[in-house]
């Protein structure tokens, strides 16, 4: 972006500046952890504090990614020593930690084609479309997931939210929900699914 030249604004007092500050960090560090919790990628310690979608950005706005975390690799990894599929893959990731949904998922789409065809990788190829405003391009990619591992939380996790804010199919939502708790009530996520099922519950008692 080309610089502008504009007239030096009078210092402010240090004290003011710093309020503003400390407050724009810390919201950049909490929308960080917010858009961590949706991925699909299972490498890494659980993340203790799960989104609760119900409350998302709207259709096609994805949520806020900490500058702190992209500012570490501005330039794309170099994946010339990696093996086509796991390269593919590396270039979808860097693509996703930058909101950059479309190269994200080409290059998704390569690893697939070329043999890294997970769980982890449908879903947040999932991620991408739904942050397009394709949310049932997500759908097919999250029961792709499923069907490659029943077990992969995060892709049937992801459709509680997907149903009830996208879909706009409440009782899909419950239902999705209920067979969360079913399926993996010690999950760290199903504290943030029963709280999701709730609201499901009291919305349909309030429309009665």
């Amino acid at each position: 972006m080309a610089n502008q030249h504009r007239k030096v604004p009078q210092q402010r007092p240090q004290s003011q500046l710093s309020i503003p500050l400390i407050v724009l960090g810390a919201f950049a560090l909490g929308a960080g952890t917010t858009w961590l919790a949706m991925r699909g990628t299972t490498a890494g310690p659980e993340q203790p504090a799960i989104q609760d979608f119900t409350n998302a950005a709207p259709l096609g706005q994805p949520p806020g990614v900490s500058p702190f975390a992209l500012a570490a690799a501005a330039e794309p990894p170099d994946v010339a020593q990696l093996a086509p599929a796991e390269a593919a893959r590396t270039l979808g990731n860097w693509n996703y930690d930058r909101q950059n949904w479309t190269h994200a998922i080409e290059h998704y789409q390569t690893a697939i084609v070329q043999g890294a065809d997970t769980p982890d990788v449908r879903t947040d190829l999932g991620n991408c479309f739904r942050f397009l405003g394709q949310p049932q391009k997500a759908l097919e990619q999250y029961e792709l997931a499923q069907k490659q591992n029943p077990q992969h939380e995060n892709s049937l996790f992801n459709q509680i939210s997907l149903f009830a804010d996208l879909l706009h199919d409440k009782e899909r939502a419950l239902a999705v929900g209920q067979e969360f708790m079913t399926r993996f009530a010690p999950s760290p996520r199903a504290a943030t699914a029963q709280k999701l099922i709730e609201k499901l519950q009291s919305a349909q008692t309030e429309n009665k």
